[in-house]
């Protein structure tokens, strides 16, 4: 079963430019990720909200993911703050430890 992940991020004061250039940076570079199913990238109708869809082939190739563009995700970290996140599927021990305690995280397994 695969990994579906939805986040919204919002950018800070003045960093919008280089939220774009990392979000546009990072789905490039998952295009060619064998485990990544999806990745795409949305604008919300909050100013300086955005949403991204993101599939995997299980939460295998989402911490694989994670671990290839590590440099980019704390780019994007630097200029924006992760407002939510939703796990829709079966988490891995690092997801699952990663998400343990955070506010804004929900797990959804499959019935």
């Amino acid at each position: 079963m695969s990994l579906l992940v939805i986040c919204e991020f919002k950018t800070r004061t003045g960093g919008e430019t280089e939220f774009l250039r990392a979000a546009r940076a990072l789905a490039s570079v998952a295009a060619t990720e064998p485990g990544t199913l999806r990745y795409q990238w949305f604008t919300t109708q909050k100013p300086g909200h955005y949403s991204i869809i993101e599939e995997y082939v299980d939460a295998d190739a989402a911490e694989t993911h994670n671990n290839h563009v590590g440099a980019l995700l704390r780019e994007l970290f630097t200029v924006s703050d992760l407002v939510s996140i939703s796990f829709f599927g079966e988490l891995n021990t690092y997801l699952r430890e990663w998400a343990t305690g955070r506010e804004g995280v929900a797990v959804n397994v499959a019935l």
